[in-house]
């Protein structure tokens, strides 16, 4: 009976639940999924809570983090270059973690304070290279590097890097040297730039002599009179110190285009010998190739990359790089003048940069590196927490904070002392103007010329009429226009010669062509200006 009612049961609340649970409604069951997901949801979310809890304030899991009875064995560079970047104090009996200082133990000690957990070390203090340094983390001999290490693709391949706390790059310190030359005032300007200069100079006094020597008293005289008088009023005008009068419109003409050409020039010449006088010169490097066509010496640390880098990559030859030991030790090279040129890593050079200011210069930063990291051995997690520690102390500024307090150079000095030759002026930048003048200067004189063959024809005419050419009378005639434009004498065949001064040419432009006349000879010869005559000396 009870196993009929159990399937009777069953059959019913298979095909019509309602019937079977009466109390269960449709809003009933909404309500239930609801409340499921929400508590699936709370269960999610505080298991994520745990795993970001987990990851921020636990020590990293899969590997033997370091104990105050195991600390972390972090070796030290114990001979430097420059002890700003890492200084062991060996005074005592024991080395301990106090004993070490320096820029490089100053970011690890920040990097410490950021990290989520407590990290035990020790310092050790190692005198080798650092390639042995990093040998000694991937033989496990020791845990980590901390110094002034330069991230490389070859050592990514035994160890690993933190993200870089300092750039790093190669960079040339050499001897500065100001200027210095009997003939520095001619460096300003290319040698065909004072060619040119001189040219449209004195084709620019000929012009004005041309122009004024006629009706111009200060312009007239002996011939060396003449060249001496036209000689100073073009050199004066290049200091705008000229006095004399200037009688034609053309030659104003020509003087106002060359006074605007002087200006030019003299601002010109002004700037370019200021720059050469003033800037530090490299002197006698010049660039990389210099040093290496020229077999000169070149300093660099013995115990760094560098001296690779130098034979590999530069083509240096070795017998030509000397090894440097301390930071005074470089000074003393270019004192003694052993070395032409020394290479430093970027942060070495603000070092010594700072140190001896005056005397030396560097030059341009052309070859990049991965900069300064800590090292660690393959596969620490202690890498990926200082990386990112580091990040966050360079966003906030404390990596900047203690470059200025260790590396920086004083107010007074600028490590960005990059100087290269001052190019002196050239024909290619000025041309434009010398075009202009010596055009201006062409145009007047040819303006002047024809009013001058147009003033001369008038006396021949009446003789030209039945005469016929010969070469003798070409020559007559061209001597005949030369001498009437220099003393205003006019020789024609058969008359005596006449002497006439020319209307002054600032007035030529109101005079018309057509009512121009042939000057009579004056009866009283005696009351006639005599000609000029031409002194020969």
């Amino acid at each position: 009976m009870d196993s009929l009612f159990f399937s009777y049961w069953l059959n019913t609340t298979i095909s019509n639940p309602r019937m079977a649970f009466p109390f269960i409604t449709s809003k009933t069951v909404i309500n239930f999924f609801l409340s499921f997901a929400i508590l699936i949801s709370f269960l999610l979310s505080l298991s994520h809570g745990d795993e970001v809890a987990n990851t921020t304030n636990e020590v990293p899991k899969g590997w033997a983090m370091p104990t105050e009875q195991n600390p972390l064995k972090i070796v030290v560079p114990g001979r430097t270059s420059f002890q700003k970047f890492v200084k062991v104090d060996y005074s005592g009996k024991k080395l301990d973690n106090s004993k070490f200082d320096g820029w490089c133990i100053d970011v690890f000690k920040e990097v410490l304070k950021t990290l989520p957990y407590s990290l035990p070390y020790e310092f050790n203090a190692l005198n080798v290279s650092y390639e042995e340094l990093v040998r000694g983390v991937y033989n496990k001999t020791y845990d980590a590097v901390v110094g002034d290490v330069t991230i490389l693709a070859d050592r990514t391949k035994y160890v690993e890097f933190t993200q870089p706390f300092a750039e790093s790059g190669l960079s040339m310190v050499v001897p500065a040297k100001p200027e210095g030359s009997a003939w520095m005032f001619l460096k300003p300007f290319t040698w065909k730039m004072w060619l040119a200069t001189g040219v449209v100079l004195i084709y620019t006094m000929l012009i004005v002599w041309f122009l004024e020597h006629q009706c111009n008293p200060e312009f007239n005289g002996p011939l060396k009179n003449q060249i001496g008088t036209t000689i100073w009023f073009t050199f004066s005008t290049l200091f705008f110190a000229h006095r004399e009068k200037v009688y034609s419109n053309l030659t104003r003409v020509v003087v106002v285009v060359w006074l605007f050409v002087v200006l030019i020039l003299t601002s010109s010449y002004t700037a370019n010998l200021s720059s050469m006088l003033t800037v530090l010169r490299l002197q006698p490097v010049r660039d990389i190739e210099w040093l290496r066509s020229s077999n000169a010496k070149i300093g660099c640390d013995g115990d760094s990359f560098v001296m690779t880098y130098l034979q590999e990559v530069l083509k240096f030859n070795l017998k030509n790089i000397i090894k440097v030991k301390t930071e005074s030790d470089y000074e003393e090279h270019f004192r003694n003048k052993s070395i032409a040129a020394a290479f430093f890593e970027f942060p070495y050079e603000k070092v010594f940069i700072d140190k001896y200011r005056k005397g030396f210069t560097t030059s341009t930063q052309t070859y990049r590196f991965g900069g300064f990291g800590f090292v660690f051995q393959k596969g620490s997690p202690i890498t990926k927490d200082f990386s990112e520690a580091i990040l966050r102390l360079s966003e906030d500024g404390t990596l900047t904070n203690l470059e200025d307090k260790w590396l920086t150079p004083s107010r007074g000095c600028s490590t960005d002392q990059t100087s290269s030759d001052t190019d002196p002026l050239s024909i290619q930048s000025f041309w434009g103007l010398y075009l202009i003048s010596a055009a201006i200067s062409t145009i007047c004189f040819l303006l002047s010329f024809i009013r001058l063959l147009k003033n001369y024809q008038h006396p021949q005419e009446a003789n030209e009429d039945n005469a016929t050419p010969s070469p003798i009378r070409v020559w007559n005639k061209a001597v005949g226009l030369a001498k009437y434009f220099y003393n205003g004498e006019i020789i024609t065949p058969g008359r005596a010669s006449s002497s006439s001064c020319t209307p002054d040419l600032h007035s030529w432009t109101s005079l018309r062509w057509e009512d121009v006349r042939t000057i009579d000879i004056p009866h009283d010869i005696n009351q006639a200006s005599p000609p000029s005559e031409i002194e020969v000396s």
